[in-house]
């Protein structure tokens, strides 16, 4: 990172340290909503990418949530979510596919990203929004998840809002406690500051952070499930994805190499695993839970 592009962070930094020392309530208030806060990246700009595709909103707890469609109406859906950060158009190269295998796809701007509303969201939203994206839609037999995106998926498949017949996570972090503690580091945030974030997030989702570990979800996973994952992704470690692989009953595990986080999205050979998956025609013959286990940290 250049020292210019530096400054910035470092500076939110010092002021962030600083008040967690003289003000803790306002600290911890200030870290939920700067960790509630995704990156605003691919605007209007990025969905002129999907501009063959048809464009709609769906309303969701007063926001619109800006959604796009291939494929023909009575054709089996495949939803593609985007992780944090991200926008739709991140997952267009999986469309193709798809859509020669004789599915409907359906891709969307996760709340507070793209060109959908809202300004505060978190993992449990994802997950709402896609139960209520799958069944306006209807008859969505699988789901391709990148990031946070494919842990949402889990979470709702988990708890029995969706039924997807097949599921392919790419990239999915393990453990949201982990990561909220690197952000932690990553922002000179104190761990008490840490953990009265964590305990306000938790009030205003309803939701437990040890309750969304994918330990905790894996027992109530049905659907089979295909990890791709590259071993130099250095922002969700591999050994994350080769966990969420062991732990998901019969998944299997594909991993790559030199792709990193966000590449992995374009590669001809992930997004042909993908849907040949999805098809019931993988070559993708590794079963995770035969691996070795690999540690998380």
């Amino acid at each position: 990172m250049s020292a210019a592009l530096s400054l910035p962070r470092i500076s939110t930094n010092v002021r962030f340290a600083a008040s967690a020392l003289l003000f803790p309530e306002v600290a911890s208030a200030w870290a939920e909503r700067l960790f509630l806060t995704p990156p605003r990246n691919g605007g209007a700009a990025a969905a002129l990418d999907l501009i063959e595709a048809r464009a709609s909103f769906l309303e969701h707890k007063g926001r619109h949530i800006a959604t796009w469609r291939w494929g023909e109406r009575d054709a089996p859906a495949v939803i593609l979510a985007h992780g944090w950060g991200g926008y739709a158009a991140q997952m267009r190269a999986f469309v193709f596919p798809l859509l020669s295998a004789g599915y409907r796809v359906i891709a969307f701007d996760q709340p507070a990203h793209g060109v959908s509303e809202g300004r505060l969201t978190g993992l449990p939203d994802f997950a709402d929004v896609l139960t209520e994206l799958a069944w306006h839609h209807g008859d969505v037999r699988a789901f391709i998840g990148h990031s946070v995106g494919g842990a949402a998926g889990a979470l709702a498949l988990a708890a029995g809002r969706v039924r997807f017949e097949k599921v392919v996570l790419i990239s999915p972090p393990a453990d949201l406690v982990g990561y909220s503690r690197r952000f932690a580091r990553w922002h000179w945030m104190p761990e008490t500051v840490r953990r009265a974030m964590q305990s306000a997030i938790e009030e205003r989702s309803g939701v437990l952070w040890e309750n969304l570990e994918v330990a905790q979800l894996a027992p109530r996973l049905r659907a089979d499930a295909l990890v791709i994952h590259d071993r130099e992704d250095r922002r969700v470690p591999w050994r994350q994805g080769a966990r969420v692989a062991r732990l998901w009953p019969g998944a299997r595990l594909m991993s790559t190499d030199g792709l990193g986080h966000g590449r992995i999205l374009a590669d001809e050979a992930v997004t042909r695993a993908a849907a040949d998956f999805i098809a019931g025609r993988s070559a993708v013959a590794c079963v995770a839970a035969e691996l070795q286990p690999a540690p998380l940290y």
